[in-house]
């Protein structure tokens, strides 16, 4: 229960918080919004309705949301255990269950508020699978509809599970060998893999509309050889998990050395499991699996800047749990003198993972714990940005400012890291560097609104108010709110008439009027500038106006004689 004293961090989980905070839990409108939601480019609707259960419940407990997930997790555990019995490995069932359990790969999943959909996802997918094993005992309706209905869940949580399908097939020739043709037995799956389709299909939509898709540009070389290559990482963190990075960064490419060992090393395991299919099954069982889980995840459409993660090892891990546990299983079997060596092996295995496991969950603490961790792993420019921002939510600039500069090192052509810094040095008045700054983000991303608006803030600070107002037009073409400008501009148009230039301020306030008609203090301060100019029958019109649009209101009170 240590992560339960967690804190939120700045990771995608104040998404869920602040959605949270907004749905108030179990409402008619919450659950719309968890039906209809693709906010953070996925459509998991059962993962935001365990959060708004857990706020119907708990209210904005954080220690309740850590605990929910570690329940979760502990859930997907015991299913593992059943599933495993099921498969016929019952004496070792309870042992491969912790195995997977207790890794230092599962911390990310259920340490991390926003990966909720991992833990509740993977209670579904194993409990799909377990109801399809009972199926295959005695195939009724009631049966199917259930192992069905579970894996339609399982999509609903998280969209990884469209390898679910495929999983289920390998259960037909493992351990059950059921004889029918292939084709049958596709066809008994449709409705799960139509399913399946369709997720994807959201998933597919939403990334793109969200531009994760288009974050970071690689050739398909590229992500061949970065998922061939991950896929050795990964193994070797399941078996050695050190150094476990909450971020690893995207490399462009990998030295040619490694990504022959890790093609050489994948061939040789699949060798090794068709090899063995008739003597050890669980083999090319485990190892099909493994590679099928993962392949969702294996970055061949490549979304974000990581080029692997802890999380993505949440099923996959399963089915290299079976091949150990099987085979450790088959070495001990009819052999006394091997059971106990095997168990106390295995006991201390389990000691030493949850152990390290123990350690993981501290580096997820908090924010600032969690970055620095990963900068002293494998310093990136992403998780340098991330520690800036929450160095500058402080107040602690200075700190922030020497992270921005390292990213900028590591990364120049990051144009968010140039926005970033001009943002920093405008409000610490620095404004020459802010202008630098924002010229050179504008440089590498002209259409981005963010680096817009910066130029633009940027220029209202230096006292270029007319430069300015093109940069927050433009910023209006590409997509920033209505409201956002016209706070801008009403601002800009303040600092003119505190410089005794009504009339360069006038249009800029009349603009900000026309933007948002409810904004009270561009009201008023149209009023102000035109009594500014002497125009007292404008300034009384504009005042009527104002009352008609938003009503009476105190800041008007002081308005004309």
């Amino acid at each position: 229960m240590l992560a339960a004293n967690n804190r939120p961090v700045t990771l995608d989980d104040p998404l869920y918080l602040h959605a949270q905070a907004a749905i108030q839990g179990l409402t008619g409108r919450s659950i719309v919004f968890a039906s209809t939601s693709v906010t953070d480019i996925y459509w998991h609707p059962l993962t935001w309705l365990s959060y708004e259960l857990d706020f119907e419940l708990w209210g904005s407990s954080l220690p309740a949301l850590h605990i929910t997930s570690i329940l979760l997790h502990g859930l997907a555990a015991g299913l593992l255990c059943l599933a495993l019995t099921r498969l016929g490995g019952s004496k070792w069932a309870a042992a491969g269950a912790l195995l997977w359990a207790l890794h230092p790969l599962r911390v990310e999943s259920f340490a991390w508020l926003a990966e909720r959909k991992d833990v509740l996802c993977a209670p579904f997918f194993l409990a799909s699978i377990a109801a399809y094993l009972w199926y295959l005992e005695r195939p009724t309706g009631r049966r199917y509809a259930a192992w069905f209905m579970l894996g339609a869940c399982a999509l609903m949580s998280k969209p990884t599970a469209v390898s679910l399908p495929a999983v289920l097939l390998l259960l037909d020739f493992w351990p059950p060998r059921r004889h029918t043709s292939l084709g049958r037995l596709v066809i008994e799956k449709i409705p799960l893999i139509a399913g399946a389709a369709a997720v994807a299909f959201l998933t597919m939509i939403a990334q793109r509309a969200a531009g994760a898709t288009s974050l970071i540009h690689v050739g398909l070389a590229a992500r061949l050889e970065n998922a061939a290559v991950s896929c050795l990482r990964y193994f070797a963190k399941m078996f050695w998990p050190a150094n476990l990075n909450p971020f690893y960064p995207y490399h462009s490419s990998w030295p040619a050395p490694l990504v022959i060992a890790a093609v050489l090393f994948a061939a040789a395991l699949t060798a090794l499991a068709i090899h063995q299919r008739k003597r050890r099954p669980w083999l090319l069982f485990g190892w099909l699996w493994f590679l099928i889980t993962l392949l969702p995840n294996a970055g061949l459409v490549q979304a974000g800047y990581q080029s692997m993660a802890d999380r993505f090892t949440h099923l996959p891990m399963i089915g290299i749990v079976i091949a150990v546990v099987w085979t450790i299983a088959d070495w001990a079997a009819g052999h006394p003198a091997r059971q106990r060596p095997a168990a106390w092996t295995a006991g201390v295995a389990l000691v030493l993972l949850s152990a390290l496991t123990i350690r993981q969950i501290g580096y997820w603490h908090d924010s600032q714990t969690l970055f620095l961790r990963s900068i002293a792993l494998e310093d990136s420019a992403f998780m340098r940005e991330n520690m800036a921002n929450v160095l500058m939510k402080e107040g602690r600039d200075r700190e922030a400012e020497s992270h921005l500069l390292a990213g900028i090192r590591i990364a120049p052509a990051e144009y968010t890291l140039h926005d970033r810094l001009a943002n920093l040095y405008r409000r610490d008045g620095r404004l020459d560097q802010a202008l630098a700054e924002a010229n050179a983000a504008l440089a590498l991303a002209p259409d981005k609104r963010m680096v817009v608006e910066t130029a633009g803030m940027v220029h209202y600070r230096r006292g270029d108010c007319a430069t300015a107002a093109r940069y927050f037009e433009r910023a209006l073409e590409l997509g920033t709110a209505r409201e956002t400008i016209a706070t801008l501009m009403n601002d800009a148009g303040a600092w003119l008439a505190s410089q005794a230039r009504p009339s360069e301020a006038e249009p800029l306030i009349r603009r900000a009027v026309e933007l948002d008609p409810l904004l009270v203090q561009a009201r008023r301060n149209l009023v102000l500038v035109l009594e500014d100019q002497h125009r007292p029958e404008e300034a009384r019109q504009a005042l009527q106006q104002a009352i008609q649009a938003t009503g009476p209101r105190p800041e008007y009170r002081d308005l004309l004689p």
